[in-house]
This record gives C-alpha cells, structure tokens and sequence, in this order.
C-alpha cells in the first residue's frame, strides 16, 4: 500500500509541474504576442485591401450585375449545368451585397 501511495504521489508532482510549465509558458507567449503594436502585423494591411475590396463602389455595381444576370439565366436558363452556374453566380453577388449592405447598416 506504501508503494502505491509514492508512486501516485511522483506522478501528481509531475503531472502539477507540467501543468505549471505549461500554464507560466502560455502566460509569456500571451504577453509577448499583445505586446504588438497596431500596424505591425503583416495582416492588417492584407485584410484592409481586402475590405476595400469587398466594401468599395465597384463591388456594389459587381454584385447588382451579377444578380440580375444570375436571376435572368436562372429563370430563363435551361436545366442542369446552366441553373447551377446561375445559382452560383446569383449566391456570389448576393453575398458580397450583402457585406456591402452590412457595412452600411452598422458602419463596420
């Protein structure tokens, strides 16, 4: 009984150090990585060209053709192969209205 109680006392020892290291690791690696000053980071400038991108007046007038050229194929289109395109086309221009109308509505 003696030698199961040592061994469970080791294992707990080392499983409280691990869990210690781990969590005083995380607690710098966190620091560390809010230390970061806005416009540092290789991906703001990314994102930004892509919200411009997606929220700028040539993706309005995108999206609005794309709908109504989807909406027209799909209603007067064929089946098969020439509705899903259409649908797709129709999907994309209605999403990216719909980030446009988003950003319109909160001002994000």
């Amino acid at each position: 009984m003696q030698k199961l109680t040592t061994t469970y006392r080791k294992s707990f020892r080392a499983f409280v150090r691990t869990t210690t290291t781990v969590i005083v690791g995380t607690l710098v690696w966190a620091g560390t990585a809010s230390a970061q000053t806005a416009g540092n980071s290789p991906w703001e400038n990314a994102v930004n060209v892509l919200q411009t991108a997606f929220t700028g007046p040539i993706a309005k007038g995108l999206a609005l053709v794309a709908i109504v050229v989807g909406g027209l194929t799909f209603a007067f289109g064929e089946g098969g192969g020439k509705k899903t395109f259409a649908g797709i086309v129709f999907g994309l221009g209605m999403a990216v209205l719909a980030v446009n109308f988003l950003t319109w509505l909160f001002g994000v």
